[in-house]
């Protein structure tokens, strides 16, 4: 065996060894951290549905179903149907996809519209998207403290709409038809329509499903 030979070989083993005990620590990381990032989705999952849903009692997040690209989500009190929320990812945004979560009645009415994730552009695709809280400096002096979500007129707009079967999907005004756009954001006002009819869309399609597999 030549001198070389001998030199190299501490060195592939060290490598070969410093190689497993990151493997092992990245398992090991991953490990104990799955359970904590779970609990954190499951808990901001339930917070954001609880803000599109009427009052329920039952864990909505355990009776999901998902349907032509929408997860529904049923809401129940005393063993009563009260509501859905349905969620779905438009892939049309500006700036990428753009998640929608909507809430219903259980005749399909849309309630409640929220955007839990996107990366639109600060000050103008993402105004479609955030429900943000303004106040005026007449509010902070008075103390006056606000509850409820913040409004948004591009998401409260969908408040009462509801889709039929077979129905010409929602447009914005700018492309013939009747929904307000945030001018220098209407790739994302119509992306967050665009979701909010499929969500209906698909619960006006699968309503018998849904309300027979949650009775």
């Amino acid at each position: 065996m030549s001198s070389e030979n001998v030199k190299i070989t501490p060195l592939v083993l060290s490598t070969g060894l410093i190689s497993c005990l990151a493997t092992a620590l990245m398992a090991w990381v991953f490990v104990i951290t799955e359970a904590p990032i779970a609990a954190a989705q499951q808990q901001k999952n339930t917070a954001a549905l609880s803000q599109v849903l009427p009052s329920f009692d039952n864990q909505p997040t355990e009776e999901s179903v998902t349907l032509n690209g929408v997860t529904f989500y049923t809401a129940r009190k005393g063993g009563k149907i009260t509501g859905f929320a349905g969620e779905t990812i438009s892939t049309k945004g500006y700036a990428g996809s753009i998640s929608v979560l909507s809430g219903l009645k259980p005749d399909g009415t849309v309630t409640t519209v929220l955007v839990t994730k996107q990366s639109e552009t600060p000050g103008l695709g993402a105004v479609v998207a955030e429900r943000v809280r303004e106040k005026t400096i007449s509010d902070i002096l008075s103390g006056k403290k606000e509850t409820g979500l913040p409004p948004n007129r591009i998401l409260d707009q969908f408040n009462g709409m509801k889709a039929e079967v077979g129905q010409t999907p929602w447009a914005v005004k700018k492309d013939g038809g009747n929904l307000d756009a945030i001018t220098g954001a209407t790739i994302t006002s119509r992306a967050v329509g665009g979701a909010v009819f499929t969500i209906a869309e698909a619960f006006a399609q699968n309503k018998a499903q849904l309300l027979k597999e949650t009775k």
